[in-house]
């Protein structure tokens, strides 16, 4: 696939057609996106469409020109994959024909927030990226997984290995002088293990270990260890675990719960295109709504926060695409709500900046209002101090299945791995399926302790939104956190 860098002059040259027209902002993004997949089911190798909500094709490459332009105060957007001047020029026309009919059409203009120019070239750090990997080297990473599974065991198993490596290079420039040049590869490994015992019950386990920091960062990481640890796990919480206490207790959530609750309960409201009711009709809409910023959500030890630039994270961007230039957006501040995550145009509609939260997940796709990497921020606690005082409670290590309502309001998180706490000591007893039930501001408001911050950890995992649909990688996790007088269902 040629380089991104063969194809700027055409760029240059969509801008150059853009600033013709009587337009109040242009810009111009050109994107390759590489992808291939590779997948093992119960040990046999699948290339092609997986059966799986994970991926489309084995093996993808895109490579095109997004135009957007703002004239009349409307918004056009237009893309191609043929990169000649003639398919530019063409492809300059649509979106500004599209911008001046929305422009008709519209109440208010579309204005944009006023940003610093930047320019730069920038990266994720790595030694070795990913697609130079073989794919023969991907396979033998992967065979080792699946050597687990000869072992005898006292239950079944449906075992599914998945192995992502990406590549994504942008050229962004905008009518304002802002020139930009990013380049991030991903790699993602996800295993997904069903345990069956007869009789029918099972229980299923999926991890997502992702970095942006290369394939070596994930040799590094002892994923194998990982696994197999948790296939013994799984085979005791079939066989072995038992009912929970009934009545109110408190709890402990681990990284991996923590951090989809950091995702679902504090990223998605917070976005600004939700709160304004743009996503209604799709992924749905935020109780932030009802609130502004200075709200008090919870107690004053609580911190969420989302940071784009974490080096080796599968969320990492130093610029969005948008050319906003990324840092640390605080949440949730000391329990207050304290920001929203913004574009250009969600930020001057609540006269504010963006905080780069723009991103896209290819060419032929606008930039919207996401996440990037979402956690509970590191407090006092070690997690021999949150147990110490609880005479009956429950840690949950990891989850099996969420559901949360569509302003992101009630939710619901089931636990997997999870233990009972009795007199200030984490049992060997399993517990099945604890499900925690409540409401945002009731979780929040329940927290009363947050760990130290050696026990931050992280998930890799893919966060859906807009229709046509963008899977976008990002990291959710922080640390454990301990809720108090909750009764789980």
């Amino acid at each position: 696939m040629k380089s991104i860098d063969q194809f700027k002059d055409l760029a240059e040259y969509a801008l150059a057609q853009a600033q013709k027209k009587d337009c109040e902002y242009a810009e111009v993004r050109l994107e390759s996106d590489i992808k291939d997949t590779i997948a093992f089911i119960n040990g046999e190798m699948q290339l092609g469409n997986l059966p799986m909500d994970l991926t489309t094709d084995a093996f993808t490459r895109k490579l095109g020109l997004n135009v957007r332009l703002i004239a009349n105060g409307g918004m056009g957007m237009s893309v191609t994959n043929q990169m000649n001047k003639k398919n530019i020029r063409q492809s300059v026309e649509r979106a500004y024909k599209i911008a001046k009919s929305s422009g008709n059409k519209r109440k208010k203009p579309i204005k944009l927030s006023e940003e610093e120019t930047q320019e730069a070239k920038w990266q994720s750090k790595y030694k070795i990226n990913p697609m130079d990997v073989s794919l023969e080297e991907r396979i033998q990473f992967i065979k080792p997984f699946i050597k687990i599974f000869d072992e005898a065991f006292p239950i079944e198993f449906i075992h599914i290995f998945v192995l992502m490596t990406e590549q994504r290079d942008t050229y962004f420039i905008n009518n304002e002088g802002t020139k930009l040049t990013g380049h991030v590869p991903r790699v993602a490994f996800i295993p997904i293990i069903i345990g069956i015992k007869s009789g029918g019950k099972n229980e299923q386990m999926m991890s997502t270990y992702a970095t942006s920091g290369g394939w070596d960062k994930l040799l590094s990481w002892n994923i194998y260890e990982t696994v197999k640890t948790k296939v013994d796990t799984l085979i005791k919480i079939v066989t072995k675990a038992k009912r929970g206490p009934k009545e109110e207790v408190d709890i402990i959530l681990g990284p991996e719960v923590s951090g989809i609750i950091s995702h679902e309960n504090c990223g998605h409201p917070s976005e600004a295109d939700r709160i304004l009711g743009r996503e209604g009709s799709q992924a749905g809409e935020s109780y932030l709504r009802e609130h502004d910023i200075g709200y008090k959500i919870g107690n004053e030890c609580v911190n969420v926060y989302e940071d784009p630039t974490i080096q080796d994270s599968y969320g990492f961007y130093l610029y969005d695409d948008e050319g906003v230039k990324a840092s640390r957006r605080e949440l949730i501040k000391n329990g207050i709500f304290n920001e929203r995550l913004h574009n250009r145009e969600t930020a001057s509609m609540f006269n504010t900046q963006s905080n780069a939260a723009a991103r896209a997940i290819a060419y032929d796709r606008e930039p919207i209002v996401r996440m990037a990497n979402t956690y509970f921020a590191p407090g006092d606690y070690s997690l021999e101090e949150m147990v110490e005082d609880i005479k009956l409670g429950v840690y949950m290590k990891s989850f099996t299945e969420w559901n949360i309502d569509d302003k992101r309001l009630e939710s619901k998180y089931t636990g997997q791995e999870a233990y009972l706490i009795k007199n200030g000591e984490i049992t060997d007893t399993l517990i099945v399926k604890p499900a925690l039930e409540i409401s945002s501001p009731g979780l929040f408001g329940s927290i009363d302790a947050q760990g130290k911050p050696n026990l931050l950890e992280w998930q890799g995992a893919f966060c859906g939104k807009s229709e046509p649909g963008q899977g976008c990688p990002v990291w959710t996790g922080g640390v454990p956190i301990r809720l108090r007088n909750i009764r789980l269902v």
